[in-house]
């Protein structure tokens, strides 16, 4: 009879852990589906925000302020129909990213630093 009881108690330590296990697991997995979700999310809107950059240059009679700000409505619109978590700083930080790297490449050759 002791030697049931024990067995019994063994058992169900077993039958906890796997369950601890589980859902350690399933909680693991959860957080890195969410991860991966919200790294998609951001690729999107860099794509849709060079597009937008782009689209933005050809605007003659704005200044580079109004240009970001028409970037970043449509950004935050792209991302409310596609239901995104919008997030300013992480929009403002691809944009000005994709400033800086369109500002190095069209450097006219008479500012550009003569190497000796």
């Amino acid at each position: 009879m002791i030697d049931m009881l024990i067995e019994i108690k063994e058992i169900i330590a077993i039958i906890i852990s796997l369950i601890i296990g589980i859902v350690i697991l399933i909680q693991k997995l959860a957080k890195a589906l969410k991860s991966k979700n919200k790294l998609n999310n951001i690729i999107s809107l860099e794509a849709i925000a060079i597009e937008l950059v782009s689209e933005a240059e050809n605007f003659l009679n704005f200044s580079g302020a109004e240009k970001k700000e028409w970037v970043k409505t449509k950004v935050n619109q792209y991302a409310i129909d596609n239901g995104f978590k919008y997030n300013d700083e992480t929009t403002d930080s691809i944009i000005e990213g994709f400033i800086d790297l369109s500002k190095k490449v069209n450097k006219r050759e008479k500012d550009k630093k003569v190497l000796l």
